[in-house]
């Protein structure tokens, strides 16, 4: 049922000690409590993927969790190369700061240096472009994106395809996230570069850090060891749709290893591709938190500098504590409803903060007279609606589009958990108890449902 249907010298040396990170062994205490942690949701097969976990030049846990590849029966491994999504950002980046340091564009350029016939490209800067500050529309947004991203277009392509949709604002006058902006700045580095964007990240990048296990992520290459991605959210487990990854080129077009993405983690707190300058400036959030590819944030009184992906089938996660140099990278290739719960906890382990499970092993029982206060209908977008009812004390789900009943497994008082369809529901109440709403979370996409009212104002049963 999809209800959300509708993310040798001393410099050769310390570049050699970046490119190989030693693969210590797992630490036996963090493993055994990663393990229990993850255990409910494995035993349901409700995610899989790799996790590396790293404090400063050792490696504390890597290691995969459940199938890379379901038909054949393939484990994932830290080898496993897994889609990036959004994560290819901080590349993008660093590319247009590699350009910088070279002292082949500046960051106060104009988009009309680089692509003079871009609709009001005079008007914006690679810095707002970076910082998501610039106007652009994301192409998540502009008419035929569903059917358009399965086609093998060109970065010139694309760009030709979201040009003329109007400003959101006035460049530097907000802020919108925006993949259409990153696509432009695949196309600045193209430019500026002589090169093709995926050989420059490979040249200026990738081969520097010793990252073999990263790139371009293309349909027609034979890539061992690449995951395949699958979602739930129609009762089964199935593959995830097909897209063709370098239309995404410069905003998620990027496949990599939790250990390629330790590497890439050392080398930033180094100067080995910029001056510390450029990467200071690259780690100062502009607005909004977001940064140049990252967003810099604060989780468990300690600085985070964060990014995620997500795109068919795949969710990634890289959380950088640099003050602590602690890193936790997940990389998920099943759209999991808990990706985001479980990379918090993934981090309170870490840190060694307190956390609560991911996912009961048993439900909560809870009264029925409670459970009553959720009947109703409920709206979720326009003409779509979901149902809650007590059956045989359990509360059920129903939705518009599929009349069979989903069982609410209670994690607290106020949430729930729908395995059947893969939804966690939380509810909101208001001082007297009456509820007030729904949050639904179905893998990485998010919904919120408000109380259909009857002609009495009473909630509709």
């Amino acid at each position: 049922m999809p209800i959300l249907k509708v993310l040798l010298t001393g410099a050769l040396a310390l570049v050699l000690a970046i490119a190989s990170p030693i693969l210590a062994a797992n630490d036996p205490a963090l493993e055994v409590e990663v393990d229990a942690y993850l255990q409910p949701l494995l035993d349901r097969d409700l995610i899989s993927g790799s996790i590396l976990i790293a404090k400063g030049d050792e490696i504390l846990l890597a290691k995969g969790y459940g199938p890379a590849n379901r038909e054949h029966g393939i484990p994932n491994t830290p080898e496993t190369k897994f889609r990036l999504g959004s994560m290819t950002k901080q590349f993008t980046a660093m590319g247009i700061l590699v350009l910088a340091n070279k002292g082949k564009l500046s960051l106060d350029d104009p988009l009309a240096k680089y692509l003079p016939d871009y609709p009001n490209a005079e008007k914006m800067t690679l810095h707002q472009l970076l910082s998501h500050t610039s106007g652009v529309l994301s192409y998540n947004a502009v008419e035929g994106y569903g059917e358009n991203y399965i086609k093998p277009w060109s970065i010139d392509d694309v760009i030709e395809w979201f040009k003329d949709n109007p400003l959101q604002f006035e460049p530097g006058e907000d802020w919108a996230y925006s993949n259409s902006g990153y696509v432009l700045l695949a196309k600045v580095i193209e430019v500026a570069s002589g090169q093709d964007y995926a050989d420059f990240l490979h040249q200026a990048i990738f081969e520097k850090l010793g990252m073999e296990d990263t790139g371009q992520d293309v349909f027609t290459t034979v890539l061992p060891d690449r995951a395949t991605g699958y979602g739930n959210a129609d009762r089964e487990i199935y593959n995830a749709p097909y897209r063709d990854l370098p239309f995404t080129s410069g905003a998620g077009s990027l496949y990599s290893t939790v250990l390629d993405l330790y590497k890439w983690d050392r080398a930033l707190y180094t100067d080995t591709l910029i001056s510390q300058e450029l990467l200071d400036r690259m780690m100062t959030p502009v607005e909004h938190d977001y940064a140049y590819g990252w967003f810099v944030r604060e989780a468990f009184g300690h600085k985070l500098v964060e990014h995620g992906g997500a795109i068919n089938g795949f969710l990634a996660q890289s959380q950088r504590f640099v003050d602590d140099d602690l890193v936790v990278i997940s990389l998920f290739n099943y759209e999991s409803t808990f990706w985001r719960t479980v990379n918090h906890g993934l981090a309170a382990i870490a840190l060694g903060e307190d956390y609560e499970p991911a996912l009961l092993s048993e439900p909560l029982v809870l009264e029925p007279a409670l459970l009553e206060t959720y009947d109703g209908e409920y709206e979720v977008m326009e003409d779509y609606f979901v149902t809650l009812a007590v059956e045989n004390g359990r509360l059920v789900l129903r939705a518009s589009d599929d009349p069979e009943a989903c069982v609410g497994r209670a994690q607290s008082d106020t949430q729930f958990f729908f395995a059947e369809i893969n939804l966690m529901m939380d509810v909101d109440r208001d001082e007297e108890g009456k509820v007030t709403g729904l949050h639904l979370l179905q893998g990485a996409h998010r919904a919120a449902g408000t109380p259909v009212q009857g002609p009495e104002g009473e909630p509709r049963q």
